[in-house]
């Protein structure tokens, strides 16, 4: 059978944290890949399921804060910590 280079980008740390673990369960990166690619054929797909990343609940509660126009505006990062370290913001969480 013929083969042929397939070739990506990845950051540093992406790589050297998937190359450690293939290391360790006994497989180079590429034998990984070759294995993730016969596991997308043979499942008809992503073998795994794909999702956004949903907020939690506090993001959720701060977005619909601002969309009532309930935000806070500071006037620098610096007053912002001000008045969160002095308690001027009432509904700040810690």
């Amino acid at each position: 059978m013929k083969t042929e280079m397939l070739s990506t980008r990845i950051d540093h740390d992406t790589k050297v944290a998937f190359s450690h673990i293939c290391d360790e369960v006994g497989l180079s990166p590429s034998q990984a890949i070759k294995l993730f690619a016969r596991a997308v054929i043979n499942h008809g797909g992503i073998p795994f399921e794909i999702k956004v990343p949903q907020p939690n609940e506090t993001s959720t509660a701060a977005m619909q804060e601002l969309r009532e126009g309930r935000g806070h505006r500071a006037e620098s990062l610096d007053s912002l910590l001000e008045e969160l370290t002095d308690g001027k913001i009432a509904h700040a969480q810690p």
